[in-house]
């Protein structure tokens, strides 16, 4: 017979109705997957199902009863009235499993994003990484859908909740296809594999300029990877998938991957969802999604980031509005002479970024009601074309019919020697057969049409599936964005060496203006409490400076 594995202090142990012979006891379980049902006192009369059915029925319990034939069994062997016995079990609920993505290149071939500043590790610019290359046809991503869970019923019969397994998508970038079950992703041609931050896998070509971007060059638009051996010179402008430079001077860059620069960054503007990483950044405007990670000095810059700013081991921040939401991390933070840094954590920058995609899911809409519209022109045009050639098909039967019909008269009118008759059947013969010459241009030009037509066909789906992937990439990165936000990782700001007096550290509800020069410190906001005057206890938002040491 089966028993609760343990009691436990009965609070929804019941004594309920008078039963013959004593109360009933139901015992539910803390999880309320099990009741059990037991008779207090000593039996006098006997006991019916109904009569326990009745008790159940008062008390709620409805789902999983045992049938019948078990609770006679109880009854028949006096069980009620020696121990509690099972008389309802709900179903567990069965947890799912969150769906998985597996790649199959590396996705942070340059590291940019993961280097750890530890003990005065340095970091070397020179090393871009090895960056992987793969052929058309690779496999590049197959994703393992996730296991739905099942919501259980508890003895009451109400649902037990479960948390949702999380699904993930997985989206085609640039140079790749999908499987037709689209869980498989493959490179369409050779290049350099990428996940770009709105969730798209990609394969970028590579374009590798030997000298600087200039006059020479001019503008740069490549949506692959842009491995610029020189400068970008003061004007121009670079538009890229990922790009590698020497250095950018008063150029304007924007990246959907990670810029490496191996000199510095000057009086530029820089716009980029990845990673940035610079040997040094002077007068410039940066706003980016990965972290920025800087060897030397950060003078008279602006610079936004939903990830770090990392100027370290030996980095230094100079008159700089700096906005990053997971901290900033440097060896020395102002001085005596330069204007004081303004630095704010903990805030997310992406509002713009949410109404920059927005707009351009917007643009990439009315761009698909066009193709949509030339689309449905060329449906309308190729059925038009179809009733051209089922007209002419018919002429040039006809055409042939009457053909091969003179042809037996002609054959007739030789026999019996009629000049006059087989001149006229001669005639009518070459009518025929420039009818059919006629017939077999036009429908060889309605058919040159058609083919022209399945072309066009060919690439305005093509542009729509680009579409519709790049919308579908950009309403990913805006709920990946979303869901970034509401993330407490506790952003600090961290100086190994110096900051100076002046600095202004804020974050989402407080600020401090550094009043003296700190040594080694650490700062971040915390909410600590407090009493008041009329003894009240309160809580409030202020930044507490610490010691590294």
């Amino acid at each position: 017979m089966e028993q609760p594995e343990s009691l436990p202090n009965p609070t929804q142990g019941l004594e309920l109705m008078e039963p013959p012979g004593g109360s009933y006891e139901l015992i539910v379980s803390p999880d309320k997957l099990k009741a059990y049902l037991r008779v207090q006192g000593e039996r006098t009369a006997s006991i019916l199902t109904e009569d326990v059915k009745k008790v159940l029925a008062e008390n709620r319990i409805s789902y999983g009863l045992v049938d019948n034939e078990r609770i006679e069994e109880y009854i028949r062997l006096e069980s009620l009235h020696r121990e509690p016995c099972l008389i309802a079990e709900g179903t567990p609920a069965a947890p799912g499993m969150d769906a998985q993505v597996i790649y199959h290149f590396d996705r942070d071939p340059l590291k940019i994003g993961k280097i750890k500043i530890k003990g005065g590790d340095a970091i070397d610019f020179k090393d871009k990484g090895e960056i992987p290359q793969v052929k058309s046809g690779t496999l590049l991503a197959e994703k393992i859908p996730l296991l739905k869970e099942k919501p259980g019923v508890d003895v009451f019969g109400n649902p037990v909740p479960i948390e949702k397994a999380k699904d993930i998508r997985i989206f085609c970038g640039p140079g790749t296809g999908t499987s037709t079950d689209g869980l498989k992703i493959y490179a369409k041609r050779d290049g350099r594999p990428i996940l770009l931050t709105d969730g798209r896998i990609s394969v970028l070509a590579e374009l590798r300029i030997e000298g600087d971007v200039g006059l020479e060059t001019g503008h740069i638009r490549f949506d692959g990877f842009v491995d610029i051996i020189g400068t970008i010179q003061q004007g121009f402008r670079v538009k890229a998938g990922k790009l590698a430079t020497k250095e950018i001077y008063r150029a304007e860059v924007e990246v959907d991957g990670d810029i490496v620069v191996d000199g510095g960054i000057i009086g530029a503007k820089i716009s980029s969802r990845g990673n940035i990483r610079s040997l040094f950044i002077h007068s410039s405007r940066i706003v980016t999604q990965g972290d920025v990670m800087v060897a030397g000095e950060v003078i008279d810059s602006r610079i936004e980031t939903n990830g770090a700013l990392i100027a370290a081991p030996a980095g230094k921040l100079f008159g700089s509005h700096i906005k990053a939401k997971k901290g900033v991390t440097a060896d020395q933070i102002g001085s005596e002479s330069s204007k004081p840094c303004v630095l704010t954590i903990g805030l997310d920058i992406n509002q713009d970024i949410i109404n920059t995609l927005k707009k351009e899911i917007w643009i990439k809409t009315e761009e698909k009601k066009k193709i949509t519209e030339s689309i449905e022109t060329l449906t309308r045009e190729s059925s038009r074309l179809k009733e051209g050639t089922t007209h002419w098909v018919q002429i040039q039967a006809q055409a042939t019919r009457e053909e091969n019909t003179c042809k037996k008269a002609i054959a007739e009118l030789s026999k019996r020697n009629d000049p006059e008759k087989l001149a006229q059947a001669e005639q009518e013969l070459a009518a025929l057969r420039e009818k059919t010459r006629s017939s077999d241009e036009s429908l060889q030009n309605l058919m040159d049409q058609e083919d022209a037509i399945t072309e066009k066909f060919s690439v305005l789906k093509f542009q729509i599936q680009e579409l519709d992937a790049t919308t579908q990439g950009m309403e990913y990165e805006i709920e990946t964005i979303l869901e970034a936000a509401t993330e407490k990782d506790g952003p600090t700001v961290k100086v190994f060496n110096q900051i100076f007096s002046g600095t202004t550290v804020e974050g989402p509800h407080s600020r401090v203006v550094l009043k003296e020069n700190l040594l080694a410190a650490l700062i971040h906001e915390t909410r600590e409490s407090k009493i008041t005057l009329e003894g009240n206890k309160i809580s409030e938002w202020m930044m507490k400076m610490s010691s590294l040491e």
